[in-house]
């Protein structure tokens, strides 16, 4: 019973990653695009993508607080603040 259940877990493992491009095949081939409206503005972004975006703002901004501390200066070299130059 054991190698049967062993047997169907690796089958159900190899197979996923047929099932899931068979999967986004056929999302991709029904999802086609609706044509568009010309518009002058902008559209403004709904309520769900302000939340998304602070919220990957706050992943971003809050990655130092989980690093190591002799990791920081690689990080703060990569996310270095702009600089103004100096006013005469």
């Amino acid at each position: 019973m054991k190698k049967f259940a062993f047997a169907l877990l690796i089958a159900a493992i190899a197979a996923s990653p047929a099932a899931a491009a068979q999967k986004k095949a056929k999302k991709k081939a029904a999802a086609e695009p609706a044509p568009m409206a010309e518009s002058v503005e902008a559209p403004q972004p709904t309520q769900a993508q302000i939340t998304n975006q602070n919220s990957a703002n706050f992943a971003r901004d809050a990655l130092p607080v989980f690093l190591p501390s002799w990791s920081m200066p690689a990080y703060m070299a990569i996310k270095k603040p702009a600089q103004n130059p100096p006013q005469q």
